[in-house]
């Protein structure tokens, strides 16, 4: 539990909203705007095909393997003290990246700065839950949470390609210096967080996180190198099954430690294992469907990269539009498992109508348009609710953890989903299949993906939640 005994006026609880959302806005800014200059930084810094994910999933894979850790770090020490240092890290991180001259610092700095995300994400979505401890504020203040996480997607999206046209690619990491100093210099107007003595004297536990994180990048890896050795060769079925055992690994040491950075009580729970399956599944498509579609347009239909952001606009807004408004008002009047359950069948026939669409001679309205607008409205309003369903009837001393594991899920099914498209465009490659062809497969795969998601929600979520399912 966390002790507080400071009293907020209104003016003083926005702008503790206002610089919270700012640091989930910059980390999904920072995941989604090195999609759009991929092309460019593959030219610049010779990247091969099957290692120009890692720009991304470097971000991604660090995230995931030590955002638990950053939980759990953060209910332990103090939820200002993590955020603040998290900040640090990660805005260094992208002033070095920037001048990075070869694919491996580049993708050691895109690390560095995973690194410092996992720390300050789920100390922010703590301290935004102590912040707001009043049920109806609280509702409000998770809306514009995944609403600005929304948001930041996007408009990585719409700057990362604007600014490499016009600045270079290097300014798409750049941009994230002033804005993590200036909410640096601000830390000190958020409420500490201090834990009571019986969370300080709790150790951390590191092993958990360094085989989460080992499993995850094991797992990237085997489906990055199977450019090289074959998605089907010895050498990436024996990665699969190395990550499989090191992830079963983790799950043994958290049941044995005493201070667990995933205790398996609370995943085995039906609502909160669920909803984080849930985000899991649906996850190995979102990402990957950016980035495939964001190729296409630039290799397939000569998009610059400023036409390339335009053109994910209208998947973007309906996704920021939906997890707003449209999902956080459904869930108000028929429950979360209702409105996880709609927004994924959008989300799978989108993916559908995408992936059929995708032709080497299609123009961007008939191959792109309708099937990135329903696949956005789908996932938008499933987001919210099993954001939501993550952490109903999780003690308040282990949200900053209930946080952690919904963003670590979602990172890892980013993660994986993207090595898993990559892998099928360039086996479809070398199997004489056009690169538009590779691409459609690609699409394809990730819809099967979360039509496995669907039928998990189905079946595992419980049909009534209470709480936090009326959100406001």
């Amino acid at each position: 539990m966390f002790t507080s005994n400071v009293r907020m006026n209104s003016s003083q609880l926005r702008l503790c909203l206002i610089l919270l959302c700012t640091t989930q806005f910059v980390a999904l800014l920072d995941f989604s705007i090195t999609m759009i200059p991929l092309p460019q930084i593959q030219e610049s810094l010779g990247f091969t095909p099957g290692a120009l994910q890692w720009v991304i999933n470097a971000y991604g894979v660090v995230i995931a393997g030590f955002l638990l850790l950053g939980g759990r770090a953060a209910d332990m020490f103090g939820r200002r003290r993590v955020f603040l240092l998290g900040l640090v890290i990660f805005t260094l991180g992208s002033l070095l990246g920037g001048f990075s001259q070869s694919p491996a610092m580049l993708i050691i700095t895109r690390a560095v700065q995973g690194f410092g995300a996992a720390l300050f994400s789920p100390a922010a979505f703590s301290l935004l839950l102590a912040v707001f401890p009043e049920q109806k504020q609280r509702n409000r203040a998770l809306g514009a949470w995944t609403a600005v996480a929304a948001s930041g997607f996007v408009a990585g999206l719409i700057l990362g390609g604007i600014i490499t046209d016009l600045l270079g690619w290097r300014w798409v990491l750049w941009i994230n210096v002033p804005v993590g100093v200036f909410v640096i210099a601000l830390t000190g107007l958020l409420p500490e967080g201090r834990p009571d003595s019986e969370s300080a004297v709790k150790s951390l536990d590191v092993w958990g996180a360094i085989l989460v994180a080992a499993g995850a990048a094991t797992l990237v890896f085997a489906f990055a190198n199977s450019e090289h050795v074959g998605l089907t060769s010895l050498t990436t079925l024996g990665l699969i099954v190395l990550s499989l055992m090191l992830l079963a690994l983790f799950v043994w040491v958290e049941s044995q430690v005493e201070s667990p950075l995933m205790p398996i009580p609370i995943f085995w729970r039906r609502l909160t294992g669920g909803a984080n399956l849930v985000s899991l599944l649906a996850n190995t498509a979102l990402g990957p469907t950016f980035v495939v579609v964001a190729l296409y347009m630039q290799e397939i239909l000569g998009f610059t990269a400023t036409q390339a952001g335009l053109g994910l606009l209208p998947m973007a807004a309906a996704f920021t539009l939906s997890s707003a408004w449209a999902g956080p008002a459904l869930i108000a009047k028929v429950d979360t498992k209702p409105v996880i359950l709609g927004g994924m069948v959008l989300f799978i026939a989108g993916l559908a109508l995408l992936g059929l669409s995708l032709a080497a001679d299609a123009s961007w309205a008939a191959s792109i348009l309708p099937g990135t607008l329903l696949a956005g409205i789908g996932y938008g309003i499933a987001f919210p609710a099993w954001t939501v369903a993550g952490i109903e009837g999780v003690d308040a001393v282990d949200h900053g953890l209930a946080g952690g594991m919904l963003t670590t899920t979602q990172e890892i099914g980013s993660a994986v989903g993207l090595a898993i498209g990559v892998a099928i465009s360039i086996a479809a490659l070398a199997g004489g299949d056009s690169a538009a062809q590779g691409f459609s497969y690609a699409i394809l795969v990730s819809a099967g993906m979360v039509v496995i998601g669907l039928v998990c929600a189905a079946l595992i979520l419980p049909g009534k939640t209470t709480t936090l399912g009326t959100v406001q």
